[in-house]
C-alpha cells in the first residue's frame, strides 16, 4: 500500500472542517527483491578414483617402453667413454714420470737456490754499508775539491798580499837605514841640547842662591841689630 492511498484513505473517512493544501511526496523508487541463493554443485565422487588407475596404467606401460632406450644410451655412453678411461689409464704412469722427472730436474735448481739465499742476504746487509761507504768516499773528494778551491782561492788572495808585503818590508828597511845613518847625527844633537840644558840650570841655580844670598843679607842685619838692642 503506498503512501498515496493512504492519503485518500483518511480524507475519505474523515473530512477535515478546513481543506488543508496538498503536499507532493516524492516518489521513492522500487527496491527488487533479493535473489535466493543458488544451489551448490553436487560432486561425482568416483571421477577422479577412476582416472588414477588409468594415468598409473599409462606411466607403467610408458616406464616399461623407456626402459630399453634407457639401459642403450647408458651403455652406448660407456661405450665411448671406455676408450677415454683406458687412454687415460694408459697416459697416467707417463704423466706421472713426467712429473718424477721435473722434480728431479728441479732439485738441483731448488739446492741452488738454497744456497744463493744467504749470498743474496749477506749482499742485502752489505748493500746499506757499500752505500755509507760511497757517501763517505763522495763527502771526501767533496771536501777535498773545497780544500782545493779554498787554496787556490787563498794563494790567488796571498800574492798581492805578499807583494804588498815585500813593498812594506822594502820601505821599513830603507827606513832602518835611514835611521841608523842619521843615529850619530841625532846623537850629536843629543848631545849639545844636554850641554846646553846643563849651562842653563847651572846659570839658573848660580843666580837662585845669589838671589837668595842677597835676601838673607838685611835679614841677618835686623836680627844682629835687634840682639845689640837686647844686649845694652
Amino acid at each position: 500500500m503506498s503512501i498515496d492511498n493512504e492519503v485518500e484513505v483518511n480524507t475519505s473517512e474523515a473530512p477535515a472542517a478546513v481543506e488543508a493544501p496538498a503536499i507532493a511526496l516524492p516518489v521513492l523508487p522500487e527496491v527488487p527483491a533479493a535473489a535466493a541463493p543458488a544451489a551448490p554443485a553436487r560432486k561425482q565422487p568416483n571421477a577422479k578414483k577412476k582416472a588414477t588407475p588409468k594415468k598409473a596404467a599409462v606411466k607403467k606401460a610408458a616406464a616399461k617402453k623407456a626402459a630399453p632406450k634407457k639401459a642403450a644410451a647408458k651403455k652406448a655412453v660407456a661405450k665411448k667413454a671406455a676408450p677415454k678411461k683406458a687412454v687415460a689409464k694408459k697416459a697416467a704412469p707417463k704423466k706421472a714420470a713426467a712429473k718424477k722427472a721435473a722434480v728431479k730436474k728441479a732439485a738441483p735448481k731448488k739446492a741452488a737456490a738454497k744456497k744463493a739465499t744467504p749470498k743474496k742476504a749477506a749482499v742485502k746487509k752489505a748493500a746499506p754499508k757499500k752505500a755509507a761507504a760511497r757517501k763517505a768516499v763522495k763527502k771526501v773528494t767533496r771536501k777535498a775539491a773545497v780544500k782545493k778551491a779554498a787554496s787556490k782561492k787563498t794563494s790567488a788572495a796571498r800574492k798581492p798580499v805578499a807583494k804588498k808585503a815585500s813593498k812594506v818590508a822594502k820601505k821599513v828597511s830603507s827606513k832602518k837605514t835611514a835611521s841608523k845613518k842619521a843615529a850619530p847625527k841625532k846623537a850629536a844633537v843629543k848631545k849639545s841640547a844636554s850641554k846646553k840644558a846643563v849651562a842653563k840650570t847651572v846659570k839658573r841655580s848660580t843666580a837662585s842662591k845669589k838671589a837668595s844670598v842677597k835676601s838673607a843679607r838685611p835679614v841677618k842685619k835686623a836680627a844682629a841689630k835687634k840682639s845689640a838692642a837686647k844686649r845694652k
